[in-house]
């Protein structure tokens, strides 16, 4: 019985963008564990092959494939791949985004417009690559990685905020366009993680009371593991 439990994901195809670290490789790490096939996107192969070796030597089915997700011709690749290899998405992880920490009148059009790319066409490329897949079986689960910014406004973080309360807007949107055709489509909203990116970027700052990649990897899991059960068959 308790193998049985721990392996709740045996079965399911899962594609993860930004799998290469932070939350990505937490979530592919943890959802491995869950007995998920997986397909790990990210631009860098090097750090992406690392954790799909690690997964691999747990036994479960991995691909990893090098994808930019802000061009929606990659995205629509990776999507086509996935679907080669294993026949199907059942979940698809959009964890991809980058954060902009400056006060409004400094934000510049480049800044806008990079932070539009990575944290919110992304995501909609995601979706409208999975999406006809997933209606023509008439079931699946999008997990869309959202913001607490993206809930509520926070000073020095006006552009991040908004693009992020696209990404939330997004997926309400479709929860509701998608739901009578067996497809649940949700957001998780954390707050400030202790990625190795952050830690780079803000070395000096007290990061004790930050999430960690695995907290956020737990609630994905989570939703994943619930929606499982919904999905067989």
């Amino acid at each position: 019985m308790k193998d049985e439990e721990a392996r709740r994901l045996k079965g399911q195809i899962i594609v993860i963008t930004g799998a290469s670290e932070g939350i990505g490789r937490a979530t592919a790490l943890a959802l491995a564990k869950e007995g998920a096939s997986l397909v790990l996107a990210a631009r860098t192969i090097e750090n992406l092959e690392r954790t799909a070796s690690e997964i691999r030597e747990k036994g479960n089915r991995v691909l990893a494939i090098p994808t930019d997700v802000t061009r929606p011709e990659e995205v629509e690749v990776l999507a086509q791949k996935a679907i080669a290899a294993f026949g199907q998405v059942d979940i698809w992880i959009n964890n991809v985004g980058r954060g902009l920490r400056k006060p409004f009148l400094e934000t510049t059009e480049e800044d806008w417009n990079q932070l539009v790319a990575t944290n919110l066409s992304s995501v909609l490329y995601g979706c409208r690559a999975v999406l006809p897949s997933m209606e023509q079986r008439r079931k699946g689960l999008i997990i869309n990685i959202a913001s607490r910014s993206g809930r509520v406004g926070e000073a020095n973080l006006a552009a991040y905020s908004a693009v992020k309360h696209g990404v939330i807007g997004l997926t309400r949107a479709l929860a509701e366009e998608e739901g009578a055709k067996g497809i649940h489509v949700n957001a998780i909203c954390p707050g400030s993680v202790r990625t190795e990116r952050m830690e780079r970027l803000l070395p000096h700052v007290d990061k004790s009371s930050w999430l960690s990649p695995e907290d956020v990897a737990a609630t994905i899991a989570f939703l994943a593991c619930s929606a499982g059960y919904t999905m067989q068959g």
